[in-house]
């Protein structure tokens, strides 16, 4: 069966959709029996080419280095300056998008939204291959082959007749939700039952609260191999919730947009960056190298040329040890709790303002001490007085309280360098 799909399913889904997956995933197997010399001089590489690409191509990193009288040959990763996703929204997506890209090789790409801030940008389908080839070696690490079935729990309906074709192809038995009730977590968990997914993944929010439901109730027994956390923090509560829940192992993994892969090891000694993809710094507030500590995530991706992610402040932070990652800090998810008992999380809402509506950048849900529900967003010009409205009328009945939209200039940092999507005043 594994054969099957990597040979033969995998390499047809490549000409597909224009992509080289299986190439990279073979190269993967290659790269891990590499010297920590060759990786390095193969990131050196990599990087002068992403380099002299910015210089050439790139609005915003022609005009950089053209100001600073540099040449791309002879710059060095840490003389480059350090982006935000907020210096991104400034410039605007064409600033950053290489000119010499055609429009068939890239793909306009979103953000999870997890901080509250749905972003847009593009992937070059090389990129987002060796992407995906990262992420199936980590699989693979796991015990996952291709062709195992597994459940892949998300927000909203899937996307794209591709995307629904691969699922059949590849196993994979997609749930998606949008408020979680009792009704809900009943028919995720029978699905589990009834499906006997070998392997499952979610975000950490939904996990826990399916786990939390499992544990208290009788009648389900499936146990599955491994399961994979995404998207959002998974601390050690909802860990412990859920291998209780399930009876199994989890692995863990870290990414955002222009970020390899990050990934823990079945040891649980750690986590592991996919060198092959690109480069993480962990700095300090001063942009110094944290070697043992907390520090930020700065992440340069070596293979998006369409869209390059060159020292990009992802905001996150994560503690090392002796250089390597050993704890995810950054990312935070809380749950709306409804007065009916529906369970919202923060990429429900990312979801509604990714795709149901356009025109904000960034928002935050503020639940005051009498339940009124307070939206604070930052807004761009595609927003209209109507679509004020639409927040409100669509968002009221399934919190079953009093809504007012807030348009605000920025939504503040927390300490933790993230953004408070969800906020409940006591």
């Amino acid at each position: 069966m594994a054969f099957l799909h990597e040979h033969i399913i995998l390499p047809l889904s490549d000409l597909l959709k224009g992509e080289s997956v299986h190439t990279h995933l073979r190269d993967l197997r290659n790269v891990e029996q590499w010297s920590e010399r060759q990786l390095h001089d193969y990131q050196q590489e990599k990087l002068r080419q992403l380099l002299f690409c910015a210089a050439s191509e790139v609005p915003f990193y022609k005009d950089w280095f053209d100001d600073h009288h540099l040449n791309p040959n002879e710059v060095t990763l840490d003389q480059m300056p350090i982006v935000s996703k907020a210096i991104m929204r400034q410039e605007g997506i064409e600033r950053f998008t290489a000119n010499n890209c055609p429009t068939k090789d890239r793909i306009l790409s979103r953000s999870s939204g997890s901080t509250g801030e749905p972003f847009t940008f593009y992937v070059s389908r090389e990129a987002s291959s060796v992407n995906t080839a990262a992420k199936l070696r980590t699989w693979y690490q796991a015990g996952y082959r291709l062709g195992d079935p597994y459940m892949k729990i998300a927000n909203g309906k899937r996307q794209g007749r591709i995307k629904k074709w691969q699922d059949r192809m590849n196993r994979c038995i997609y749930v998606p939700f949008y408020s979680i009730d009792d009704n809900a977590l009943i028919n995720v968990l029978a699905t589990i039952e009834n499906q006997k997914p070998l392997y499952i993944r979610s975000y950490p929010a939904p996990l826990y609260l399916l786990a939390r439901y499992r544990n208290s109730h009788t009648g389900y027994n499936h146990t599955p191999r491994r399961i994979f956390t995404t998207g959002s923090t998974l601390s050690d509560a909802y860990r412990k919730e859920i291998e209780k829940a399930f009876g199994c192992d989890i692995i863990d993994s870290y990414s955002c947009e222009g970020t390899p892969n990050t990934y823990e090891t079945p040891a649980h000694d750690g986590y592991r960056v996919c060198g092959y993809y690109g480069i993480i710094e962990v700095l300090d507030n001063d942009g110094h190298p944290v070697k043992d500590g907390i520090g930020r995530v700065v992440s340069t991706d070596l293979w998006n040329l369409a869209h390059p992610f060159i020292r990009y402040d992802t905001q996150d932070l994560v503690e090392v040890r002796n250089g390597q990652i050993v704890r995810i800090m950054g990312r935070e998810s809380d749950a709306y709790i409804a007065s009916g008992g529906d369970i919202y999380t923060v990429h429900n809402f990312s979801h509604y303002f990714l795709y149901d509506i356009k025109g904000v950048d960034n928002y935050q849900i503020v639940r005051h001490s009498n339940d009124n529900v307070t939206f604070n967003i930052v807004t761009n010009k595609e927003f209209s007085p109507a679509k004020k409205q639409h927040i409100i009328d669509f968002w009221q009945p399934k919190l079953n309280v009093a809504i007012s939209v807030n348009i605000v200039d920025e939504i503040p940092l927390m300490h933790n360098n993230k953004r408070q999507t969800i906020i409940c005043e006591q």
